[in-house]
């Protein structure tokens, strides 16, 4: 990789005829003005009928705007659902032309800078499900609600689209249940769990064979190979950030700089702008392994260290409450 083919907050790349106007439109639909709506963001109402490329740090702004305006509680869900026809004659194709939903769900991040590069999934393959951990790709911090339940919505909205039914899909949320819940189940399904470590989607196996209502080989790799060619981001920082904290739990922030063709000076100040650190990232990464592994697989205590590289169980325990709050046992128990 190259900084080049790292996608960040302040790059401009993202069509605003896709987007934006998908916001703009299911917002004013609820009684939202445009003009309180684009209001700080740096984008005008002539934008969103043309492909003028717009950053990630607008899409930001615009979608606070948007929540503090939208008369109701299923914006997040509304947008999500509108995203995927917003798409219809970019990225679209591939995944009407694909074999099976599983084949779009592991093509979902070749596509993620361009489509919504906000929420990128971590895969684990748990036997008769897999199970998808949505990481925050674009520093939004306390967005990050939303803009999770949106990539939740489309998820659903892409299902269907493809196959042509409502998939089986169990999502879980870090948080209270809400009392909204009913804009939760129209928007997603009943499947939702609650009170839950982090932002995941279940999939079972057997949904994955679904078959897509068009498979055609020869017009996916033509919708494939159009797209790439127009892609100008393969990943975003983050999560490129986070391939080599994966691959080596004990690098430095010298050593990934080195990998990413940065100075270690620009990558921690890139981070900064991304409202997070070298430490945060790290720390994170552990802690959602460690969740997965002691609490989701109730794995013990030797197991789990020896998939996370520990050598010391002590320090192994340490570092678990250190990263979740709880000790091994505790985090097993729930």
């Amino acid at each position: 990789m190259t900084h080049n083919a790292l996608l960040t907050r302040t790059d401009k790349t993202l069509p605003a005829r896709q987007l934006a106007q998908s916001l703009v439109q299911v917002a004013v639909a609820r009684g939202a003005g445009e003009q309180k709506l684009l209001r700080g963001t740096g984008i005008f109402s002539e934008d969103l009928l043309t492909a003028k490329p717009l950053s990630c740090n607008q899409l930001q702004r615009l979608c606070g705007n948007a929540t503090q305006h939208y008369k109701g509680f299923d914006l997040a869900f509304q947008f999500g659902h509108h995203l995927v026809s917003a798409f219809v004659n970019d990225a679209l194709p591939y995944f009407t032309h694909a074999r099976n939903f599983g084949e779009c769900l592991r093509a979902l991040p070749s596509f993620q800078t361009r489509l919504y590069p906000f929420v990128s999934a971590f895969r684990y393959d748990e036997g008769d499900d897999i199970l998808l951990v949505l990481q925050d790709a674009m520093g939004s911090g306390k967005q990050f609600r939303f803009m999770a339940e949106a990539y939740c919505a489309a998820l659903v909205a892409l299902a269907r689209h493809c196959t042509g039914k409502r998939l089986a899909l169990h999502f879980s949320f870090p948080f209270a249940r809400p009392r909204q819940i009913q804009e939760y189940e129209e928007g997603l399904g009943f499947r939702l769990s609650f009170e839950q470590p982090f932002f995941t989607i279940k999939v079972a196996r057997a949904e994955l064979a679904t078959p897509c209502l068009q498979p055609n080989r020869m017009f996916k790799q033509f919708a494939l190979r159009r797209f790439l060619e127009q892609r100008e981001y393969r990943v975003t920082l983050l999560d490129a950030v986070r391939y080599h904290l994966r691959r080596n739990s004990n690098a430095t922030l010298p050593a990934i700089a080195g990998e990413l063709d940065l100075s270690p000076a620009s990558l921690k100040r890139k981070l900064a702008d991304h409202d997070t650190t070298f430490s945060l990232l790290h720390d994170d990464i552990r802690r959602q392994q460690a969740i997965y592994y002691l609490q989701v697989q109730k794995l013990n205590n030797e197991q789990s260290a020896l998939k996370m590289a520990f050598t010391d169980i002590t320090n192994f325990r340490r570092a678990v409450k250190r990263w979740t709050g709880q000790t091994p046992s505790q985090l097993r128990e729930v």
